[in-house]
């Protein structure tokens, strides 16, 4: 428990209940207390430390105003803890999908631009035409971590984050993906584009 690791000014469990009834010092204690393991926390999932500094003060803001809803006794660290995490990924979300949304942006004018090019390679546009179509087969989740692994070069581990996922899920998602990719389109190529 964490009343055992701290001396009795510094328990968390106490500055906590301090803080309900509106002790402003005990919450400030509370955040000196703790600010350093957030921050670690958060850094290391959001990797750059402007967006860690920001999802730190979410963080304490959050736990500020739901200070009553922490069931006292249950380990007020691994409650704090908890929030910072589900902040930081909310943030990892945000800002890749802010990323990704100028990127397919950028994407979709190249492929603007290189569709109104006379020099379209007609292979080229029938695999294309495959693999749209080999895509559109594919399970939601798997067509998903297809995307983010290929169009956008994400790790695996950014992809888990970025699903909310195990990173062995998400290998095995990827897994299956691509065998579902090649077995279509092998198929497809095999009959002369006919599935």
């Amino acid at each position: 428990m964490d009343h055992e690791r701290f001396p009795d000014h510094e328990d968390p469990e106490v500055l906590c209940r301090r803080a309900r009834r509106g002790d402003r010092d005990s919450f400030n204690r509370l955040v000196r207390l703790f600010q350093p393991k957030v921050f670690k926390l958060v850094l290391s999932i959001l990797r750059h430390r402007e967006d860690a500094l920001d999802a730190v003060q979410e963080t304490f803001m959050k736990v500020y105003s739901g200070l009553n809803s922490y069931q006292e006794g249950k380990g007020f660290e691994a409650w704090l803890l908890r929030i910072a995490k589900n902040v930081a990924i909310d943030h990892y979300r945000y800002e890749h999908a802010k990323r990704r949304w100028r990127r397919e942006k950028e994407s979709l004018s190249s492929v603007e631009s290189s569709l109104a090019s006379p020099a379209n390679d007609p292979a080229q546009k029938e695999m294309r035409h495959l693999v749209e179509k080999a895509l559109s087969r594919l399970a939601d989740k798997q067509r998903l971590v297809f995307l983010l692994r290929y169009l956008q070069g994400y790790s695996f581990e950014e992809i888990a984050a970025i699903m909310g996922l195990a990173t062995g899920t998400v290998k095995s998602l990827h897994f299956k993906a691509l065998e579902k990719m090649k077995m279509f389109i092998k198929e497809s190529l095999e009959t002369g584009g006919q599935p």
